[in-house]
């Protein structure tokens, strides 16, 4: 096997972001990097216990051409979505070596699942001659803003204003896990580590978090983040009394809104393509399209 697979380290981060780089060229005809090596590596050292042993690189020489990223949702040991073999790699052992890896670590950590999610054919056979099965299709919808976005309706009652940092903390919570509760195999999080996810990213700015205050209750929020000119909505969510009102659409063009005016034209999030809730005919009424999709897989140990 003529390549070596160890932990992954923070100084990998410029490796792995040229790995990511070719694998997106490849398979999404994206040639624009969504972040830079020096990101990346901020990324990982930000994350609840930086990288830890659930984390590893194939090199050949120096050269990054496979790594895989885990993080554990309740029971189930899930891939993060940049896990990946380079395009001119691919059929020669990376990935299954990668997900003995990353089976045998969940199987020791008592988890009952493992989860991945691919974008092309070779990972889709990959995983179902492992004995995946297909449980779900994830989007990502991204929207380009050449003029300032429309400014959101008024809905009845309620006032979107900025997230206060402290004093909106834990109402804020509570709102985002019950509007969350439809979702698909959600795992609540505790506040404290819900929070620190959230608040020391590189890219955290408390001013794009917009919150939906009826009467002093939290209605409903969104959680953005910005870097370069791409934003990110990472949350968005409206609790079950206040659905139906138009204030998810709201809270989207608000928070357009607020990148917009700093620089963040460009604006993506990830949906569940079979969402409960209906997102996906809100993320489209509000302008935004595929620009990936990912089908997730996943198998019993």
């Amino acid at each position: 096997m003529p390549f070596e697979i160890r932990s992954l380290l923070l100084d990998d981060a410029p490796a792995v972001a040229a790995l990511i780089a070719a694998r997106d060229a490849a398979d999404l005809d994206q040639h624009d990097p969504d972040f830079t090596p020096d990101e990346l590596r901020d990324w990982w050292a930000s994350r609840p216990g930086g990288l830890d042993d659930g984390s590893w690189i194939a090199l050949d020489g120096d050269r990054a051409v496979g790594f895989a990223k885990l993080h554990v949702e309740g029971d189930c040991a899930e891939l993060e979505d940049d896990s990946c073999v380079h395009p001119d790699w691919r059929g020669r052992g990376i990935g299954s070596a990668l997900l003995d890896r990353f089976e045998q670590w969940a199987g020791a950590n008592g988890c009952a699942r493992v989860r991945a999610g691919v974008l092309n054919d070779d990972g889709r056979a990959l995983l179902r001659g492992r004995g995946y099965e297909l449980v779900r299709h994830f989007w990502r919808m991204e929207i380009v803003h050449r003029a300032e976005p429309s400014p959101p309706a008024v809905v009845e009652g309620v006032e979107l204003r900025a997230y206060r940092p402290g004093s909106d903390d834990r109402a804020l919570h509570a709102a985002i896990q019950e509007a969350f509760e439809d979702h698909w195999d959600h795992t609540s999080e505790p506040l404290e580590t819900w929070l620190r996810g959230r608040t020391v990213r590189g890219d955290y700015d408390p001013a794009l978090w917009v919150v939906a205050d009826a009467e002093g209750a939290i209605a409903g929020a969104v959680l953005a983040f910005g870097s370069r000119d791409f934003g990110w909505v990472l949350d968005l969510g409206v609790r079950r009394p206040w659905r139906g009102r138009g204030l998810g659409h709201a809270l989207l063009l608000g928070v357009f809104g607020e990148l917009y005016r700093r620089g963040f034209t460009r604006v993506g999030l990830e949906v569940d393509a079979a969402s409960e809730t209906g997102a996906t005919r809100l993320y489209e009424r509000a302008g935004m399209r595929v620009t990936r999709r990912y089908d997730w897989y996943e198998r019993r140990l």
